[in-house]
């Protein structure tokens, strides 16, 4: 019965999607609107990925196989996105653009911080021992309290490592040397996290690769949709490759870490490719995408109760259908309830900016008076 939800949600995502014909591609395959349908989907693979997770049975259902083998790769696309998406606009707006990587990750901190007082609200509310160390410990990513740190974790030092890559390139043409910087830095932040860190959680680190090819990808775009999109028979044997590529990583996947970077990297090269030829687009998608974080963050909210609690056991369909719509209003109430803290440090950005051109114009005057 649980795989009617499942194949309910696949239904809501193909409404409205779209297939290209032969020798025929979308050119708007990786723009923001696209990006947005695609992550939408993964949104509710990942409450579905989680779901098999806490209620865990003998014969698995169709879609936990499908859930369980996608894994971690449902959150290597939100990562790739954002490289891709931050280089895209830094190539656009220059690197005044990467110095609101700083407000982003500040934002996402202070949201995380809330979102960590639920979790206690939750552990008190059904009297779970709850000591204020472990909630110093979770608000510094250290420790967590039934709440997942590590996507918060690696998204705030991501965002930092971009500031730090892109902020002090003046020139344009120059870019590349940012991609360069912050492959780098993230190879040194897998190496200290993995080795020195958290060695049995991966904490990120499989996912530093998605993170570094949404960069190069935004880098090199052109050149792809030159030499891949002309002919179906080029564009399949790439796609045919890249998916042998990933089988093989699969397979040997806890070999070591590194295979498992490379897998990772290497699905979401597939997922690309595949919107070249396939366009999701509705309203319902690009509604989960919008409350993405808060769904991804506040998930084990309702999951933890209703395992704990045992709440519907024998009605296994009634009680995932009712999951997912309390994970998707108090996702959603969350975000409303904290967008003041968007408004607000949007305000303080334009000030700052404002403040900053009214100073070069008075600069230019001067040097203007003083040629004169």
């Amino acid at each position: 019965m649980e795989n009617i939800p499942f194949l309910i949600f696949s239904l809501l995502s193909i409404n409205n999607a779209s297939l290209k014909g032969h020798n025929d591609f979308f050119t708007d395959y990786i723009d923001l609107k696209n990006t947005f349908s695609v992550k939408g989907i993964f949104v509710w693979l990942i409450i579905f990925k989680h779901y098999s997770g806490y209620f865990k049975r003998k014969n698995m259902y169709i879609y936990e196989i499908i859930v369980r083998h996608i894994d971690q790769r449902v959150v290597s696309m939100f990562l790739f996105y954002s490289g891709y998406g931050i280089y895209e606009s830094i190539k656009k707006k220059g690197n005044k653009y990467s110095k609101t990587l700083l407000t982003k990750s500040l934002i996402i901190f202070i949201k995380s911080e809330l979102m960590i007082l639920i979790y206690v609200l939750r552990s008190i509310i059904y009297r779970k021992e709850i000591t204020i160390k472990d909630y110093i410990l979770s608000a510094i990513f250290f420790s967590k309290i039934d709440n997942d740190i590590w996507f918060t974790y690696t998204i705030i030092l991501f965002y930092i490592y971009a500031f730090f890559s892109f902020t002090f390139i003046k020139n344009k043409k120059h870019n590349y040397l940012g991609i360069i910087f912050i492959t780098i830095i993230c190879i040194l932040h897998g190496y200290f996290t993995y080795f020195f860190y958290l060695e049995k959680q991966r904490c990120g680190v499989d996912n530093i690769l998605p993170f570094i090819l949404g960069f190069c990808y935004s880098g090199i775009r052109k050149y792809i949709d030159k030499y891949i999109m002309i002919y179906d028979f080029s564009y399949f044997g790439i796609l045919i490759f890249f998916c042998l590529i990933y089988s093989y990583f699969y397979v040997n996947r806890y070999i070591s870490i590194f295979i498992h970077i490379l897998m990772n990297g290497t699905f979401c090269i597939i997922v690309v490719l595949m919107n070249m030829k396939i366009k999701f687009d509705n309203e319902f998608l690009h509604f989960l995408n919008a409350h993405s974080y808060s769904i991804y963050l506040l998930q084990r909210v309702i999951l933890t109760t209703f395992n704990e609690k045992k709440y519907l056991e024998e009605y296994e369909c009634l009680r995932l259908f009712l999951q997912i719509i309390l994970i998707i209003l108090i996702a959603t109430t969350f975000d409303y309830s904290t967008s003041f803290i968007d408004k607000f440090f949007k305000r303080v950005d334009k000030r700052l900016e404002t403040k900053k051109h009214v100073e070069l114009v008075g600069e230019s005057q001067k040097n203007i008076e003083i040629k004169k």
